[in-house]
């Protein structure tokens, strides 16, 4: 049995008595399923997917010099305040630093999405996933009918995740559909046309179809997992590792998963064992991969599962810590210390093998730290994973060329996750497809200081009722659901504690039509996929509801 079947038997056995009341299963029997179901069928938009065949099939490599090798590094829910390149001191990651201090740390990065999957999606693409309906994060499973989603919403204890409000029942093939569309060109099938070879070791979660999975979207090489996260260790209870296992509806379903269904490791998208603990094996993957590609161009996309739940530590590092009083936070920092040495490994493999001078390096977490875990607070910004406060869309990024530039710069203009694809393929002598809106910038001119602007004078989020922009220094986040709205000078207030709304009416105003503009001019109608769930936060005294 797959484990999104077996997560959702527990579901229905959980929330569900011997019998349900008649009038369920009556209100079950009158709800139009069919009608919800053909509402989120997944279409691909077929101008978009000729436009990316046109280009993979006629972009050549044109430039005769040897372009660079490309390696972007991602940690998952790695908060900013969690790199000491950013002046923390409850904590070292040396091997982070590095690539920093020995390039360029950005002082001001987002991520276009403050979850793992959507901000993956614009990571690859350049593109903010909004333009392309990727919304919110990949369900893997939803109530079929309204007996089960009334015994999830009614008889579950979901803590706080709550259930949203109006159901949905997308069919079983939509939902295997979810992912990166194929209308959508990502960094590795636009390198593919530059004679690049490609390797993802990691993380996927960019869907599980066969239009979706790494070896169909560009890469000569894949090892990890394609879901959202994977047991560090081959099992729950493992020698030589120590288990913080937290107790929300969320993590279980993440432990109780284990390394089934999509927590599987796969290399070259077949199912393997794997003893080794997970982030030492991607290290190992990675360095094998760059050893064995050194003499030609490659693209190594390393996405790392740490620090996300489950919270799982090597022994050796965890007694590293016995100064940390709480249990969960010292599991914490020992797999921030294991993802920091792995990392560190991977650079100094590329220094030994004689290839630093023409390798591009990006190092960037997916989103902020998941201050939900007790974990991490994200230091002196606001919120965290899931939320568009700046603590869930602000993260750590860093990048490295010694061939162009030069150490020691750091970078205070605010910079996105979606100048990667733009940087990485200019830089490698492609060119940008013509047929669709691009998000990112190089940003070479900009960190040498040919170019003294802002990379982006504004930068959007939406994710459902959530809306978010960052104007120069001002930024509005809202719900259009909830009825709240804040406004904040994010260069006086980085901490986002005084609302300037009230003061503030016409910038208020000017932001929100902004907003809705770039709406209409750039979106689809409507996500690609319905969302689940809502996670209830409370900062600062105040509740909030943000998809999750």
């Amino acid at each position: 049995m797959e484990a999104k079947d077996r997560l959702k038997l527990l579901r229905i056995l959980k929330g569900t008595f011997i019998f349900l009341p008649v009038f369920l299963l009556l209100l079950s029997s009158c709800y139009p399923l069919s009608l919800s179901s053909a509402k989120w069928r997944i279409r691909w938009d077929k101008e978009m997917k000729k436009g990316k065949e046109s280009f993979v099939e006629s972009s050549r490599p044109a430039d005769k010099k040897r372009p660079p090798n490309i390696v972007v590094l991602v940690a998952d829910d790695l908060g900013k305040y969690e790199v000491s390149a950013y002046g923390v001191d409850h904590i070292s990651t040396p091997n982070i630093d590095r690539i920093g201090h020995e390039g360029v740390i950005f002082e001001d990065a987002y991520v276009t999405a403050p979850t793992c999957a959507p901000s993956r999606a614009g990571i690859m693409t350049g593109r903010v996933q909004n333009r392309y309906g990727f919304e919110t994060q990949i369900m893997e499973f939803y109530p079929t009918n309204m007996v089960e989603y009334l015994s999830g919403k009614y008889f579950m204890n979901t803590g706080s995740f709550v259930l949203e409000a109006k159901p949905h029942f997308p069919s079983e093939v939509q939902i295997h559909k979810q992912g990166l569309p194929p209308t959508e060109i990502n960094l590795a099938e636009a390198l593919k046309t530059l004679d690049y070879t490609n390797g993802l070791v990691g993380k996927w979660h960019l869907g599980i179809s066969k239009e979706q999975v790494p070896l169909n979207r560009g890469f000569d090489y894949q090892y990890g997992f394609y879901g959202a996260s994977s047991l560090y260790t081959p099992e729950r209870n493992w020698s030589h590792v120590i288990n913080h296992e937290h107790q929300s509806f969320s993590a279980q379903v993440q432990w109780n998963t284990e390394r089934y269904g999509e927590a599987a490791i796969r290399e070259m998208g077949k199912e393997i064992i794997e003893e080794e603990y997970i982030t030492f094996a991607f290290r190992d993957k990675a360095m094998a991969f760059i050893e064995k590609n050194k003499e030609d161009p490659f693209f190594l996309y390393c996405t790392f599962s740490a620090p996300h739940i489950p919270f799982q530590a090597p022994v050796d590092y965890y007694c590293m810590y016995d100064h940390v009083e709480d249990e969960n936070k010292r599991v914490y920092y020992a797999m921030i210390s294991a993802l920091d040495d792995a990392i560190g490994e991977i650079h100094q493999k590329i220094k030994d093998l004689g290839i630093e001078e023409n390798t591009l390096i990006f190092l960037l977490s997916d989103n902020g730290g998941a201050s939900y875990t007790k974990a991490t607070e994200n230091g002196p910004l606001k919120g965290g994973k899931l939320t568009q406060f700046e603590g869930g869309i602000q993260v750590p990024f860093m990048m490295k060329w010694p061939a162009r530039i030069p150490p020691g710069i750091r970078y205070e203009y605010p910079v996105s996750s979606a100048d990667i694809f733009v940087t990485s393929l200019l830089n490698a002598g492609g060119i940008l497809p013509q047929d669709r809106e691009y998000d990112g910038v190089d940003l070479i001119p900009f960190v040498l200081g040919e170019n003294k602007d802002r990379p982006h004078e504004n930068l959007f989020w939406r994710a459902d009722h959530i809306w978010a922009i960052r104007d120069g220094d001002y930024k509005l986040i809202l719900s259009t659901r909830d009825g709240w709205a804040e406004l904040y000078d994010l260069k006086k207030d980085i901490s986002e504690s005084y609302n300037l709304k009230e003061e503030m009416p016409d910038l208020y105003e000017k932001l929100y039509i902004l907003h809705q503009q770039w709406q209409e001019d750039n979106l689809p109608e409507k996500p690609m996929w319905p969302r689940i769930m809502d996670k209830l936060f409370i900062i600062d005294g105040k509740e909030y509801l943000f998809p999750a």
